[in-house]
């Protein structure tokens, strides 16, 4: 049976922060140290580690240029040896990637000497330790950069912090360190231009400081693009139709083009290529399908809503043919229990729904209530469970507007007609009210993903005892604008 003779093992960090934290003959000692133990002590054997560990000959040099430090690499690697003898960690103990291996060097049966590195003395220090954005973040629209910087030893000093792009500076403010040696610094930022951009957050400090590499992060962010191609696609001509049109050509984001039925086989402008239909990011449906509708077109239109999960808004009209839109019935939001082609006048009422697509605030809601009636249809229909009621009859409570957003498709349905009422029969103040509503039901369907509206992030994933955690909180309304007033209570 071969003898495994016992092995003495010493792991030297190679970490960026031990050079950082330390001065030319400091390093000049680890390296000294080293040769030493690998010297006097038999059948030793030399491994650096950061992010991994590496196999270390005693005549090379150690650059300390990891990224990151983990711990639990070396009791992973530690398991790989037969006879430990003892092992020797060689740190200055910031262990910032990893999980805490405290209990797993527990159980090893045999003994671990360490040897710190650094002053142990409280050195001064101010540090960028995170930056925040919006995940969000659309063209020509400002949004908040939060920038999270940290001190030791500084407080109440100043501290001048400055915002970059390309070597730009975009904004900077004087702030003051706080006791709590946590400060949230918030910068304006907007960019014309979609894509990725890198950020540059720096601090300018005239504070004697030993580490000045911490006074600077890059963030990258997202900006997204926000023009959004809509098609309209309407049974007939109607005063309805022409308010919705006008409403989304006021804004510049939106490339609006319409397919309007005249009767069976004709179309307004003669405009009916059903790229347009493929091409749009957004469709909205008005009275359509109608008693002019083909079954073939209601098919190609329903085939393509489905299969490329297109975020759609219905609309009902007088015209509307209930019975033909139960060819669409796979891709409606609810069901059709009674069938009626009449319509009766009602008054609306919002939902209390706090950030939803209707705005927020009782009084923004109550002016839904002083609005025109409108053409609600008889017919009986059931939104599906998933569906969120938005406006409802005041008496009856039939829904009139919901949403619907499962599966990487957004419904929304608006059941009533003559709803024109709202722009041309009010005041000002209340035919924003229906602006505003077709803003963000553009907004809330365009956004193709399935994120969440709420996120806790933490500036890493694992911690030491006694390391102080720094929470990030993000919160969407609907459309994902951001919600900056909004209280968080966390619960650890």
């Amino acid at each position: 049976k071969e003898k495994v003779e016992p092995v003495n093992l010493i792991f030297v960090d190679n970490s960026k922060s031990v050079k950082e934290i330390s001065s030319t003959d400091e390093i000049s000692k680890i390296n000294s140290v080293v040769n030493s133990i690998y010297t006097d002590v038999e059948n030793t054997r030399i491994l650096t580690f950061a992010d991994k560990v590496n196999e270390h000959k005693i005549d090379d040099s150690i650059y300390f240029s990891g990224k990151s430090t983990q711990f639990d690499n070396i009791f992973k690697e530690l398991k790989s040896f037969q006879n430990v003898a003892s092992a020797i960690i060689i740190s200055d103990g910031i262990n910032n990637q990893g999980e805490d291996p405290t209990q797993e060097a527990s159980n090893l049966g045999f003994p671990i000497f360490t040897i710190g590195l650094g002053d142990t003395t409280s050195e001064a220090d101010v540090k960028v330790e995170k930056i925040t954005s919006n995940e969000f973040i659309y063209a020509g629209r400002e949004t908040e950069i939060e920038v999270v910087i940290s001190n030791n030893n500084l407080t109440n000093k100043k501290v001048n912090v400055q915002l970059s792009e390309n070597q730009k500076l975009i904004v900077q403010k004087e702030i003051v360190l706080s006791s709590t040696e946590i400060n949230r610094v918030r910068f304006p930022y907007s960019s014309e231009i979609e894509g990725e951009h890198k950020l540059l957050v720096n601090l300018i400090s005239n504070e004697n400081e030993k580490n000045k590499s911490n006074n600077s992060k890059i963030a990258l962010v997202n900006v997204l693009a926000t023009k959004k191609k809509i098609t309209i696609i309407a049974g007939s001509p109607s005063a309805d139709l022409s308010i919705v049109k006008s409403s989304l050509n006021k804004n510049e984001d939106y490339e609006v083009t319409s397919i309007v039925q005249l009767n069976s086989s004709s179309y307004a402008n003669n405009r009916n290529d059903f790229k347009f239909v493929e091409e749009a990011d957004i469709l909205f449906l008005i009275g359509f399908p109608n008693e002019n509708t083909s079954p073939e077109y209601i098919k190609k239109v329903a085939n393509e809503i489905s299969e490329s999960k297109k975020a759609t808004f219905f609309i009902f009209s007088l015209n509307l043919d209930f019975t033909k839109l139960g060819n669409l019935k796979n891709i409606l939001p609810f069901n059709v229990s009674q069938i009626s082609n009449t319509f009766k006048e009602i008054q609306v009422k919002a939902k209390d729904l706090k950030y939803s697509l209707l705005g927020s605030g009782n009084e923004n809601l109550n002016e839904w209530e002083k609005l025109p009636p409108i053409n609600l249809t008889r017919s009986k229909y059931i939104p599906s469970i998933e569906s969120q009621v938005l406006l409802e009859d005041n008496i009856a409570k039939q829904p009139i507007l919901f949403s619907k957003a499962q599966k990487g498709s957004k419904i929304m349905v608006l059941t009533a007609a003559n709803f024109w009422k709202w722009k041309l029969q009010t005041a000002n103040k209340h035919s924003q009210l229906f602006d505003n509503l077709l803003i963000n039901s553009v907004k809330w369907l365009g956004l193709n993903n399935d994120d969440q509206k709420f996120a806790l992030t933490t500036q890493k994933k694992t911690f030491r005892l006694g390391e102080k955690i720094i929470f990030s909180a993000s919160y969407y309304d609907d459309t994902y604008e951001p919600i900056n007033n909004a209280s968080i209570e966390v619960n650890i």
